[in-house]
């Protein structure tokens, strides 16, 4: 048997980086939380947290004041006794996918599929058109950290207004200081002293973008456009084939989420098993995403 080594050698050979101990432990004002019923095990989204406001709950009342100060994993229950509720930090999918929509947001099976696309690292400088809710715009910025920068850009002030909420409510603000908000069109409100290694286009028509977009582009690097329909796709397809661009890929991200659980068989005491795929989540067809390289 090998002796194991102690805590602290181990701690010397693999220090903790600083943002690693910023870890939310236990719940303040401003937070949200991920309430999960222990008898259903459904999750609900809570926040943000603030005295004096409640959740209602099938009849029961779940103050805001039972959440604040608790820790992570701890559990509350309604006025009633009735339901009981563990308490986690919610994760980002979670977040983007509960959190109020000024409109439809890129799903987590897309904004983490982008960011694959982009090949992104930390450090990057990233161009995003079409902020909407802002859930790309954070999946971006934890790809580039702390070290890069996201520079998004919606040409309805309110939805960059919304989303600069989300961005700066996600884990006490986070991400918020990697994030700039620009508001009008992206070539007109776009950094012209910045070289990006990756654009990321959400729009109706953005071959009608990419020629004024490409000088912004690092070469050798990616152009990933969100796109609904294919008659899309081939519309962008033939408007590049005169630019130093080549499409790289053209992928629909899918995702099939399975129901298992444990289930009492009627009449008996004996347990069968749930197996079987989800049918109400948006895990199907969202976009395709098209990646571009420049070639130049």
């Amino acid at each position: 048997m090998f002796a194991r080594p102690p805590i602290r050698s181990l701690q010397r050979r693999f220090p903790i980086h600083k943002a690693q101990q910023c870890t939310i432990s236990t719940f303040q004002e401003g937070d949200f939380c991920m309430l999960r019923e222990l008898k259903s095990n459904r999750k609900y989204l809570v926040g943000p947290l603030e005295e004096g406001q409640h959740k209602d709950y099938k009849g029961g009342i779940l103050p805001h004041s039972k959440l604040i100060g608790a820790s992570v994993r701890s559990s509350v229950r309604t006025h009633n006794d009735a339901f009981g509720f563990m308490v986690h930090k919610p994760t980002l999918d979670e977040y983007v996918i509960n959190v109020p929509r000024s409109c439809t947001p890129i799903y987590p099976k897309d904004a983490s599929t982008i960011v694959q696309m982009l090949d992104i690292e930390p450090g990057h400088q990233i161009l995003e058109a079409g902020t909407g809710n802002g859930a790309l715009t954070l999946y971006l910025a934890r790809a580039v950290s702390t070290q890069g920068r996201i520079h998004t850009c919606d040409i309805r002030e309110g939805h960059s207004n919304t989303a600069r909420k989300h961005v700066q409510r996600y884990e006490r603000g986070r991400y918020k200081d990697a994030v700039s908000f620009h508001i009008g069109d992206v070539c007109e409100v776009a950094p012209k002293d910045v070289i990006f290694d990756g654009i990321v286009l959400d729009m109706p028509a953005p071959s009608e973008y990419i020629e004024k977009l490409l000088p912004l582009l690092r070469n050798d690097r990616f152009i990933v456009c969100y796109l609904p329909n294919m008659t899309q796709v081939l519309d962008l397809v033939r408007a590049v084939r005169d630019l130093p661009m080549v499409m790289d890929s053209c992928i629909e991200a899918e995702w099939k989420e399975w129901e298992v659980r444990a289930t009492q068989i009627r009449s008996t005491e004996e347990l069968a098993w749930v197996c079987r795929p989800k049918n109400f989540d948006v895990k199907g067809h969202t976009a395709f995403l098209t990646k571009l390289r420049k070639t130049e």
